[in-house]
């Protein structure tokens, strides 16, 4: 027996040296790009001299490959907007250029939130550095990317991405998963790793592994509703990878309780009105995805954060894992956690539930791809 038992020990760390091997390999193959950091800092200090960008050279920036996905997916594109890049950059300008001071001491004192964003980048500077030589430049650090991920996947799925490229960029505060590559902002990353290494790298890395479920081709009535769906399961299960260790902080500085969990109910709420709209009247009461947009304030991460954190605490972890890929799913586990959780947490309508049966059934088809 004894025998047996060192045998089993070794095949296990023999098993555990191959997959260290596999990983150490994986991570070889991944790119890291921080070209736009490194021409933000140039860009910056010439700013310091109070000189303001050229158009050519701002141009130039926001289109290196690090910059242009990152920014086509997190800022809005109508200029007068506060959340424009054309708003960035003035606030880029106001912040660095010391002429500005008393502007600047003017829009910090009124919290405009790009300029205090900006203004942060600058005071950060030297722990942003510090973050991009020794946390990135590390072995372990796409690894433990991979390992983050892996504990809300099925094992078929803990798979690497080959070729994956990755960028980080000194605007904004946000990650974006996208089909050419994970972008990520030196703020978002430092911000949340101090609440636990690695997780908004995961969380992004996620969405490069997580196992979709085929349909059939939806209808362009539908797509709205089918976006929805979607989105709440990606976000809601990847948000278990990050937003979980970051609510345990104490005093919440991440403010997930005030951004993701505290408007869930309501927000359930007022889908539940709209899906049964849908069951009740058929394709006039049918919404684009724009309209969903507004409802789940954007992405789905509301309410999918309060949802999977809802089916976790009430023991479906395993049975979350298992049906990952299919977005219907994560409703009935849902409703199903939201029964036998103490809290009363709010539970989707009879018929709402029966008509996303009905949905399913109209564009089920057996096979799965990633996504």
């Amino acid at each position: 027996m004894k025998t047996s038992v060192v045998a089993v020990g070794r095949r296990i760390a023999s098993c555990l040296w191959l997959l260290g091997l596999l990983m150490c390999a994986s991570a070889r193959a991944q790119t890291i790009n921080t070209d736009a950091v490194t021409r933000f800092w140039q860009l910056t200090d010439e700013l310091r001299q109070n000189h303001p960008i050229s158009d050519k050279d701002w141009d130039a920036f926001i289109n290196l490959p690090g910059n242009k996905t990152y920014i086509r997916n997190t800022f809005h594109p109508d200029p007068q907007s506060v959340y424009s890049l054309e708003n960035y950059r003035r606030a880029l300008e106001t912040v660095y250029m010391p002429q500005h001071d008393s502007l600047l001491r003017v829009k910090l004192r009124d919290k405009v939130a790009s300029y205090v964003l900006a203004y942060e980048y600058k005071e950060r500077e030297a722990e942003y550095r510090q973050y991009i030589q020794t946390t990135i430049q590390s072995p372990q650090y796409v690894p433990l990317m991979y390992t983050l991920a892996y504990e809300y996947l099925p094992k078929s799925a803990q798979t690497t991405v080959p070729e994956l490229k990755m960028y980080y960029t000194a605007i904004g505060d946000g990650a974006t998963s996208q089909a050419d590559g994970i972008f990520y902002s030196l703020k978002a990353v430092v911000d949340h790793d101090k609440a636990k290494p690695g997780i908004v790298e995961a969380h992004e890395m996620y969405h490069q592994l997580m196992p979709t479920k085929s349909f059939s081709p939806v209808a362009e009535e539908d797509k709205g509703l089918m976006w929805t769906l979607r989105g709440m399961r990606s976000e809601g299960i990847a948000d278990l990878i990050d937003k979980a260790p970051m609510h345990q902080v104490p005093g919440d500085p991440h403010r997930v309780q005030a951004q993701f969990l505290q408007p869930a109910p309501q927000v359930i709420q007022r889908l539940d009105s709209v899906i049964q709209a849908v069951a009740t009247q058929g394709t006039p009461a049918k919404k684009p995805v724009a309209y969903y947009q507004r409802v789940l304030h954007f992405a789905g991460h509301v309410p999918g954060c309060y949802m999977a954190r809802v089916i976790v605490a009430n023991g479906y972890r395993k049975e979350l894992i298992a049906r990952i890929d299919n977005p219907f799913e994560f409703v009935r586990l849902y409703q199903k956690a939201a029964r036998k959780d103490a809290t009363h947490p709010p539970q989707f309508s009879q018929l709402t539930m029966k008509y996303l049966a009905e949905l399913e059934k109209t564009y089920n088809q057996p096979a799965a791809n990633k996504s």
